[in-house]
């Protein structure tokens, strides 16, 4: 009966310390981002690693148009330091949401479907598609109307790109695209002549091309991208991506983008990695219309 006792004594203990743990965990789950600011004034933040969005060099020094946005926005909400995590793209949001990360500031585009998961800051930057093809463009690519008509070109992009989404909707078969994880890995295939055409955003293109040891490729000029039906082409607005129940620091947050937008930060950041004034969002644009009613 002595045994007994203890064995109980012991289950009780047992199960009131995995109580405990529960608790406890959850309480970390239900810290806001503004609580964890207020409390730590740190954020940690999730790049992929590719000029000009967002590169963090050997000395762990960051640079990158997303993170030196975000750093301008957020240093007068109260955050004083910021801890940038390198991971592939792939990675990002479930990273995100699994809170091993507090934000993503690495060009993410806003789409609606990115939107069912994540919470969109207001975009600051619009940027079109672009396609890199080996040197001297034998395949005479300009437009995804070229994709889509050749069956036989074999097209590359990146596991979560929107633009696999546009090539799709411009008519390019789905059979046609290889998803790889990450841009290293698709730049590679295109040297090997596993594809014949990658595909990403100006920025990340100018990114690729700007590495002086990638040769034999260039990017496909004038490449237009999808074509909506008021016949403009479509762009992509990125923007910072938080969790849905940090909305409340993502309001923070657009309030002073848009201070930051107006006394000229953003447009400085901007253009001293060689974008053009037409590639900063302008304001009839808002995340909420670019979510289509997923907005969070």
């Amino acid at each position: 009966m002595r045994i007994v006792g203890v064995i109980r004594r012991a289950a009780m203990l047992i199960t009131a310390a995995l109580l405990l743990v529960s608790v406890s965990s959850e309480a970390v789950k239900a810290e806001t981002l503004t609580e964890k600011i207020a409390k730590e004034g740190k954020l940690t933040i999730g790049i992929h690693n590719r000029w000009p969005w967002g590169v963090k060099n050997e000395e762990g020094t960051v640079s990158g148009v997303h993170p030196d946005v975000l750093k301008a926005v957020v240093e007068p909400l109260g955050v004083k330091e910021v801890d940038f995590v390198v991971m592939e793209w792939g990675a990002l949001i479930p990273s995100l949401m699994s809170r091993r990360i507090d934000a993503v500031a690495s060009g993410m585009n806003i789409t609606p479907e990115r939107c069912k998961q994540v919470s969109f800051s207001e975009p600051f930057m619009a940027t079109g598609d672009a396609a890199i093809v080996k040197a001297g463009n034998p395949l005479n690519i300009h437009n995804y109307a070229d994709l889509a008509k050749n069956s036989e070109v074999r097209i590359g992009d990146a596991r979560g790109a929107s633009t696999t989404e546009s090539a799709i909707a411009s008519g390019v078969s789905r059979d046609q695209i290889e998803l790889f994880q990450d841009y290293n890995e698709l730049v590679s295939a295109l040297l090997a002549d596993r594809v014949d055409a990658i595909l990403m955003t100006s920025g990340t293109a100018l990114g690729i091309l700007n590495d002086p040891n990638v040769k034999g490729i260039e990017r496909a000029a004038p490449f237009t991208g999808r074509i909506m039906e008021d016949g403009q082409e479509e762009l992509g607005y990125s923007a910072i991506a938080f969790r849905p129940e940090d909305a409340d620091f993502r309001d923070r947050f657009n309030e002073s983008l848009a201070a930051r937008k107006s006394d000229g930060t953003v447009w400085e950041k901007l253009s001293s990695y060689g974008f053009a004034k037409a590639e900063l969002a302008g304001e009839k644009i808002t995340a909420e219309s670019l979510c289509q009613g997923n907005y969070r």
